[in-house]
């Protein structure tokens, strides 16, 4: 017995659709330590496409993230036309399936398929068989859970998750007989991404009038604060964390009544946190501080540390206005160039006989990632490292 598949990868009808932007946001109490955050987004397709989607970052100042459930509820109409062209009577079958890809920077992609047999048809010479659309999926739900890397949905900005929607048709013809073939689809979906955490411990401080974290030089962080109306018997306890759910002290520093009034009722506070040679990837900080017995914290600040490359180095990262770049050699001739996430040149520059350069953008840039392309016009070599813009404060 000869069959013919009708491929699984014939699209039917081919659409692509990026920058798509979340349409909805709830939010909604689990009990008195546990929240949820949802977003989500209605999508539609006639039987195939790809989405680019972006959804907002969770806020660590919310509290700290356990888990992220992505999911699709698909709702599918199928509709087709079978004809014999045969000179003799033939049998057919027909399975058709949905096909839901997720996949991101986050970890292993996600696939999930839904098959089902439409039916074996046995039709004469010319012989028809017409089906008007039915429901072939009414709010499937695919989805899957993220419970180990739940770092790359922290922070500000957004996250990037793709996701391909495909409505297959299996066709096998007995005995290789000849056919007619014609469909129609019309496929739905309401695309979510939902954040379960719990609140964090304690309350932020409101005396807090400054609290920022910068890349200062390379593997070096600044970290500066002030504070008004607070007790002499205050401590600050400086915390990082490498995950931005679990967090340890780097170090202690009392409160300094005299420089509140010396600053009129405001302290200043400063602290470098020398990092460890190869730290890579986001960092965040954040305040505890003890005022007799009572414990708050500040808001939580996100840091990305990228990797070097042969002693390049970019900071402040992320950056508001400029950038500086180390690069690791002695002084030549650079040409910078600034790319955007979608590959666009936002600003480029030259730096003559320079070994460190100081580069302001030219345009406010959204927040956001971005490429330094930086190429050695001497050695006419080209090295790339990412960076990220922050918003405004």
């Amino acid at each position: 017995m000869n069959r013919y598949v009708l491929s699984l990868w014939k699209k039917l009808t081919l659409s692509l659709c990026t920058g798509m932007i979340f349409h909805g946001m709830c939010f909604a109490q689990n009990n008195t330590d546990t929240a949820t955050q949802m977003f989500d987004t209605a999508l539609n397709n006639n039987g195939f496409a790809m989405y680019n989607l972006s959804f907002p970052k969770f806020n660590p100042d919310s509290g700290v993230l356990v888990s992220v459930k992505i999911s699709t509820s698909v709702s599918a109409n199928y509709g087709f036309t079978l004809t014999n062209v045969n000179s003799s009577a033939a049998t057919y079958q027909l399975s058709i399936g949905q096909e839901d890809q997720i996949s991101g920077s986050y970890g292993v992609p996600y696939m999930n398929l839904t098959p089902q047999n439409v039916g074996t048809y046995n039709l004469t010479p010319g012989q028809s068989q017409v089906t008007p659309p039915f429901v072939f999926l009414s709010n499937h739900v695919s989805s899957d859970s993220i419970t180990n890397n739940v770092t790359p949905f922290m922070g500000n900005g957004s996250v990037h998750i793709n996701y391909m929607s495909f409505t297959y048709t299996n066709l096998i013809a007995y005995n290789n007989a000849s056919y007619y073939y014609g469909n129609t689809v019309n496929t739905s979906a309401v695309f979510s991404i939902q954040y379960l955490f719990k609140r964090n411990p304690g309350t932020l401080a409101a005396n807090l009038t400054r609290w920022s974290a910068r890349l200062s030089a390379p593997l070096t962080v600044q970290l500066d604060w002030s504070a008004v109306n607070e007790t002499a018997v205050r401590e600050y306890d400086i915390q990082r964390s490498s995950d931005g759910r679990n967090f340890t002290t780097i170090a202690t520093l009392p409160a300094t009544t005299n420089g509140a009034i010396a600053n009129g009722g405001a302290a200043d506070y400063s602290y470098i946190d020398h990092l460890p040679d190869g730290t890579i990837g986001n960092l965040y900080y954040r305040l505890q501080m003890h005022d007799q017995g009572k414990t708050s914290y500040s808001q939580v600040r996100e840091l990305n540390i990228a990797a070097s490359e042969q002693g390049l180095h970019i900071y402040p990262n992320p950056a508001t206005d400029y950038i500086n770049i180390a690069t690791g050699g002695a002084n030549s001739d650079w040409q910078v160039d600034i790319i955007s996430a979608s590959g666009a040149l936002v600003q480029r520059g030259s730096f003559l006989q320079a070994s460190t350069l100081h580069v302001p953008f030219s345009t406010r840039l959204a927040a956001g990632t971005y490429f330094l392309r930086l190429t050695d016009l001497h050695g006419q070599t080209t090295r790339t490292l990412s960076f990220v813009v922050r918003g405004g404060n």
